[in-house]
């Protein structure tokens, strides 16, 4: 199947390569082996030729800037059904990606390009170029250049770098929308001169979804973050990729040899003959190893000295649950409600009961834990008037929003209660700090149901509630929280990010986000006690459950419950079948009386090689 290749933009990717060119003999030069670090953003080892795009002084890595092209008054009429033409032309471009993405990946990722059809139909961005034509007397791509330039640097400049990263989307439909205005045709790529790997500035999220997937190995880019877009696509795809390289244009170019880990997120390249055979021979253990882990699907999920662990799965699309029974989940542990809310309307009641009574039917008797919506800090809408703010992180975010806006909330909660009587759901609020705000949330549930029985309305009544504990107030308020709800999860990405005070995408301070901290250890320790005092179970839905080194200590700890994602849950219950939950008990105690990560990590990493040496390669998160 021959695919397009999206990499057109002279502006943005630098170009590509004469066809001539990338047709020709390919020569590899034998230089010293170099090693450069990376981000992880989708795993996979491969090994091949490397395809530089970009890299020249005549080919810019920037948004194109077009020199200003002055018009007469009776020019601007055309001009304008000129900026018609482009947009209307963009959105149907658009329009087909997304179809064609919907057909060979799935709606999650395709509803990536409805974010896209949004900047397309912004009437404030269109009226801000009509009135740039009208009255500077410039024509459409001069004002539409500026305009969109002025927009990309105030997204770049900001601080939160999910904000930055959503800077490449404006990019990828500005270039094709200036694309159009130009008059530029876009030089499609059909296939690539044989198997190879791609190495450029930046991968926009239409470029990542029309790469030729038969030919392109992986691809390793200099900027770039395990949540962009590109990589969200890029894993989905399954092309290993490693992001966020420092420099890497200025060191390789083409017909190099070069090693994507996109385990332990690196390149090498021109590596030497023994490191080719060592990675030849890792790729091929790595697939081994993990198809070996999925014949333990259907096993018990228990320890060696009889201790049941719960293996649940995150969702966020309800047709994934018919591969719970393939991947050996118990259940649903979290269902992010959020990515209804990042499509192109707010979904009602009745959609949001389709899906979450859906979700239910193919569970049966499995437990869903559906988390009430969960937008602000680095998930934002469309649909809803963010206010802009310095620190969205610590700003109107989850329970905050659904509180100042309880039109969002209280349809949920309907559709939630509704779609509990088809299976076994729970709810659950994200992001308490203090116990008013779960005491409002409750007394509003309890309206709803009032409301529904005065409607006659069919609903879970004794339906179980739970909350997140993803703050130091929430994890040391626990107790307070235990007494009001029917369990707890622990979020411990932000649960870290919080505690340690450290933006985990800021590669300044990115070192400091340590997990393996014996505060974040003892904080946990904290809500288990808490959980155990009130009689009711907790589990853990974060990075850390899915992360092999984090489960002995989880366990350890008191966890009972861990909840991941599909992939993440071969290597698990792995894990939990080669250990004594004894053995277990005694890590953590050890881990909770060390004064820094590093203990913790050794202590982690040595009882891990000692039963379950397998999974340590086998870095799936």
């Amino acid at each position: 199947m021959k695919k397009l290749s999206g990499l057109w933009r002279n502006w943005l990717t630098g170009g590509l390569m004469k066809i001539e060119q990338e047709n020709a003999a390919i020569e590899h030069s034998a230089g010293q082996e170099t090693v450069l670090k990376g981000i992880a953003a989708a795993s996979g080892i491969e090994i091949g030729i490397v395809l530089v795009v970009g890299n020249t002084p005549e080919q810019p890595l920037s948004f194109y800037e077009t020199s200003p092209i002055s018009i007469s008054e009776q020019d601007v009429p055309f001009e304008l059904s000129r900026l018609d033409a482009a947009l209307e032309t963009t959105r149907n471009e658009i329009t087909e990606i997304r179809n064609k993405v919907k057909v060979s990946l799935d709606e999650k990722e395709a509803g990536i390009f409805d974010a896209h059809l949004l900047i397309v139909e912004d009437k404030k961005l269109k009226n801000e170029v009509v009135a740039g034509i009208k009255e500077k007397l410039l024509s459409a791509e001069s004002v539409f250049s500026g305009v969109m330039q002025r927009y990309i640097t105030a997204i770049s400049s900001v601080a939160d770098p999910y904000l930055k990263e959503r800077a490449a989307d404006v990019v990828d439909v500005a270039g094709r929308i200036l694309g159009h205005l130009l008059g530029w045709k876009r030089t499609l790529l059909e296939h690539l001169p044989g198997q190879r790997i791609v190495v450029t500035k930046e991968l926009t999220p239409s470029d990542t979804v029309m790469l030729d997937r038969e030919n392109v190995q992986a691809f390793a880019t200099e900027t770039g973050a395990k949540t962009s877009h590109s990589a969200i696509l890029a894993r989905s795809m399954r092309i290993p990729a490693v992001v966020g390289i420092p420099g890497i244009l200025s060191k390789v170019r083409n017909g190099d040899v070069m090693i994507v880990d996109g385990y332990q997120g690196v390149v090498i390249l021109n590596p030497s003959p023994e490191t080719l055979e060592e990675y030849a021979l890792k790729e091929a253990e790595n697939e081994k190893i993990y198809n070996d882990l999925l014949t333990e699907s259907g096993q018990r999920s228990e320890t060696l000295d009889g201790y049941r662990i719960a293996l649940a799965a995150n969702l966020d699309d309800p047709a994934k649950a018919v591969e719970l029974e393939k991947y050996g989940a118990f259940g649903v542990g979290l269902f992010r409600t959020e990515y209804l809310f990042l499509k192109d309307h707010i979904p009602t009641e009745e959609e949001q009961y389709e899906v979450y009574s859906t979700l239910a039917s193919r569970c049966g008797a499995a437990p869903v834990v559906i988390r009430t919506l969960d937008l602000g800090g680095d998930k934002i809408s469309s649909l809803i008037n963010f206010d802009q703010e310095p620190n969205p992180f610590l700003g109107l975010r989850s329970v905050r929003l659904c509180l100042a806006y309880p039109h969002l909330l209280k349809p949920q909660l309907r559709a939630i209660l509704r779609a509990g009587v088809h299976g076994n759901i729970c709810m659950m609020f994200p992001m308490l700090t203090c116990v008013d705000e779960l005491d409002e949330l409750l007394r509003i549930l309890e309206q709803i149901k009032e409301e529904l029985k005065r409607e006659k309305i069919r609903f879970s009544e004794n339906i179980k509630v739970g909350v997140m504990i993803e703050t130091p107030a929430a994890a040391l308020a626990a107790d307070q929280f235990a007494e009001r709800c029917d369990f707890m999860s622990i979020g411990t990405n932000d649960l870290v990010q919080y505690t340690m005070a450290v933006d985990r995408g800021n590669e300044r301070v990115a070192s400091l986000y340590r997990p393996f901290h014996p505060v974040i250890l003892r904080l946990i320790r904290h809500v288990v006690e808490a959980a155990e005092h009130a009689g009711i179970w907790v589990s853990v839905c974060g990075e850390m459950a899915a992360d092999p080194m984090y489960i002995p200590l989880l366990l350890g700890l008191g966890i009972r419950e861990l909840s991941m994602s599909l992939v993440s849950l071969a290597p698990a219950k792995h894990v939990v079948r080669s250990m004594k939950y004894i053995d277990a008990e005694s890590v953590a105690e050890r881990s909770l009386l060390c004064s820094s990560h590093q203990e913790v990590k050794e202590i982690a990493e040595t009882f891990l090689r000692m039963t379950a040496r397998g999974v340590l390669d086998l870095n799936i998160t």
